[in-house]
Formats: C-alpha cells, sequence, structure tokens
C-alpha cells in the first residue's frame, strides 16, 4: 500500500510539471505579455504607426520633425510593428534643446527585450530615389539603432 502511495505522489508531481511547461510555451501569445508584467500595447489616435511602410498619423510626424527644428517642445509615440506583428515602441520628447528618445522592444518577439533611453541633439533626414531616413544624431548612447522612420517612396 506505501509503494502505490509513493507512486501515486511521484506520478502527480511529475504530470504537474509538465502541465506548468504547457502553460508557459508560446511566448508570443497576449497572454506571455500579461505573465510578464508588460503592459499590452493599445494604440493611441496620436500614434504614428508604421505596419510594414503603410504609414498613419504621418502629418503628425512632420509636425514633430518641423516643432524640432523651431524649437518648440513636442513629443511623440513612433510605433513600428515586426514582421511577426509585434508592436516595438519609439517614444521622443523634445523639451526645446535636446530629444529624450525611448525605445521598448519588450513585446518584439525576437528583439532584445528591453527599454532604452538616450539623449539627441538632432534628426538626421537623408533622401535619396527610393526612400527618406530619418535618424537621431548626436546621441549620447553609440551603440542602438538611431532609426525614427523609413519612408519609401
Amino acid at each position: 500500500m506505501k509503494k502505490i502511495l509513493v507512486f501515486t505522489v511521484i506520478l502527480l508531481f511529475i504530470l504537474s510539471a509538465c502541465q506548468s511547461n504547457e502553460i508557459n510555451q508560446g511566448n508570443d501569445s497576449p497572454s506571455t505579455t500579461i505573465q510578464n508584467n508588460i503592459p499590452e500595447y493599445v494604440q493611441s489616435p496620436e500614434d504614428v504607426v508604421n505596419m510594414h511602410g503603410d504609414i498613419t498619423n504621418i502629418d503628425m510626424f512632420f509636425g514633430f520633425i518641423e516643432n524640432v527644428n523651431q524649437g518648440l517642445e513636442d513629443k511623440i509615440r513612433v510605433v513600428t510593428y515586426t514582421e511577426e506583428g509585434d508592436p516595438m515602441l519609439h517614444d521622443l520628447k523634445y523639451d526645446g534643446e535636446v530629444i529624450q528618445s525611448t525605445t521598448d522592444t519588450r513585446r518584439d518577439t525576437f528583439g532584445s527585450g528591453n527599454i532604452n533611453t538616450a539623449i539627441c541633439s538632432s534628426i538626421d533626414i537623408k533622401e535619396n530615389a527610393e526612400r527618406t531616413d530619418y535618424d537621431l544624431t548626436g546621441c549620447d548612447k553609440n551603440n542602438r539603432d538611431n532609426s525614427i522612420l523609413v519612408i519609401w517612396k
């Protein structure tokens, strides 16, 4: 009788361990975002959204660029979606002198999953026949992607 009880306890322990592994798999599901204490991204009407080249609220982006050029305080959020559909958030806040850039890649399944902040001095615009690149320049951290947005023609 004692052997059956020990066997039953071991069997239940093994089954419960297998069940908990199944629950934790599937890192690309919305419930994983909640499990990791990362708030689910809810799109704001003011967000500049780049969905694989289809950009919404582009006028707000151009307004931000104009305000930076004129030395006027402003802030925007640029959201770029990965090929898998994960949002990567890029908050830009201009105080009249410098741009505080905060990137949040925690919702990117295959990305670094970090929040990084840098202080930058300006925005560089590079135009060619195929596209226009908007990049931060004069940043205090050199080991990061300084791209804000790419607009394909």
